[in-house]
């Protein structure tokens, strides 16, 4: 974890640079802008970026849960003190924070629960942690469904239509899918489509794994007990899916905002299921049938078939409930002497599917660092001529819904001023 850190503090000072070094500024103002910056990476300390990393990475914080107001506490206070304006912007979101009841499991011909969970490694002890949740995507169907299996490839809407044409039966199967080709959203959405009852989706060593290079903890890759999470909206919007086009103001709050029936939303309906390719490899080579065409062909070293069989059959169950749950974005300003009516954005998210090391709160970190640097100079009169705003998003796991809500919610004044933005998740 260390070294780690470090690669991951260094990474963020090309951010700093990057900040720093803009070139096209009038010549009238290009000695007093150089010496601005000059004074900036002086005030940077770097050591702040570790520190910030480790606090904010304590522990598992996905969106809605208390260890989550605890990193929005610290952001908090970190940019108070530097000197900004702080403002929590809280929003109820409906959306899964957890993946409720969850199983997969081989029925026939052999009786074997699959693991929905990563492995612990000696080498990283937030891996044994008890708080970090089974793989699940969020707004998954719900349902507990029997069938055969069918290999999907990357599950795009070419693999399902050359299935079609190969005259594969579809309907009334378990899809199993790798990673990668679409969104994962849309591996669902086109699997409901064809008449499939449940979804497996696993990411291939070929696409990242032992095929690639060395896997975690030795290397960048994936190991076989990975679990890639994420949401499977696949709506015509981002953010709050009752809320379209208008904030999710707080349900206590005086002003109600009109919430549209889940019961009317698009959601996918049948149960999906993340895996890693050592859970995935169970199923993959007990299948029986024809071989798939070569570019579908995985990094498992065994031949890939197209269906399972009738004797395989798969057995995968999600009990997963949505809920309200407030979501709350954190807005700090420094306030420009020239040009307080224009806004430079810049802005990561802060929830995580677990310790969030990596993606984001690298990027809040480095945020943070940034905040306390420019507010040593803003507390000296060293002000920027324009607005900065630095935005901590919540709920963006589950698919962009706290930044969504924000600009929704200032659509006309960012429309006014906004001048620019930059992300910098991960």
């Amino acid at each position: 974890m260390k070294h780690r850190l470090l690669a991951l503090t260094a990474a963020s000072l090309l951010s700093f640079q990057a900040l720093a070094q803009q070139d096209g500024f009038l010549p009238t103002q290009l000695e007093g802008q150089k010496k601005f910056e000059a004074d900036f990476l002086k005030a940077v300390d770097y050591d702040r970026f570790k520190i910030h990393l480790t606090e904010l990475t304590k522990n598992p914080h996905i969106a809605g849960t208390p260890e989550n107001e605890l990193v929005k506490d610290y952001m908090v206070k970190t940019m108070l003190d530097a000197g900004m304006e702080v403002k929590v912007w809280p929003y109820d979101v409906y959306l899964p924070n957890h993946p409720g009841k969850s199983e997969l499991q081989i029925i026939s011909p052999v009786k074997l629960t699959l693991s929905q969970k990563e492995g612990e490694i000696e080498e990283d002890p937030f891996s044994k942690d008890p708080r970090l949740h089974l793989g699940f995507n969020a707004f998954s169907g719900s349902g507990d469904v029997t069938a055969e299996v069918v290999y999907v490839n990357y599950g795009t809407r070419e693999d399902f239509m050359k299935l079609a044409e190969m005259g594969v039966p579809l309907a009334g199967k378990i899809a199993v899918a790798r990673y990668g080709g679409n969104f994962r959203g849309y591996k669902a959405k086109y699997a409901e489509q064809y008449g499939m009852i449940g979804l497996v989706v696993y990411t291939d060593p070929k696409d990242s794994g032992f095929t690639r290079g060395e896997v975690y903890p030795k290397g960048p890759f994936f190991n076989e007990t990975t679990i890639q999470r994420g949401s499977m909206l696949t709506l015509d919007f981002t953010g709050d899916p009752l809320t379209p086009n208008r904030p999710a103001l707080p349900l206590d709050g005086a002003k109600k905002i009109k919430r549209d029936d889940p019961a009317d939303v698009a959601f996918h309906t049948i149960p999906v299921t993340p895996i890693g390719y050592g859970a995935a490899k169970e199923i993959l080579s007990r299948m029986t049938g024809s071989e798939v065409p070569t570019e579908w062909q995985g990094g498992l070293p065994f031949t890939y078939r197209i269906t399972g069989g009738e004797e395989l059959k798969v057995r995968g169950m999600v009990d997963q409930k949505p809920d309200f749950i407030r979501a709350n974005n954190v807005i700090g300003t420094f306030v420009g002497k020239d040009f307080p009516d224009e806004w430079i954005i810049l802005g990561s998210h802060y929830d995580a599917w677990s310790f969030g090391a990596t993606d984001p709160n690298s990027g809040t970190a480095m945020l943070l660092t940034f905040a306390e640097a420019l507010g040593e100079l803003y507390k000296k009169g060293q002000k920027p001529s324009r607005s900065i705003l630095i935005g901590h998003w919540d709920a963006e796991e589950q698919g962009v819904i706290g930044s969504t809500e924000w600009v929704e919610h200032l659509k006309k004044e960012l429309g006014a001023k906004a001048v620019s933005y930059m992300n910098f998740d991960g």
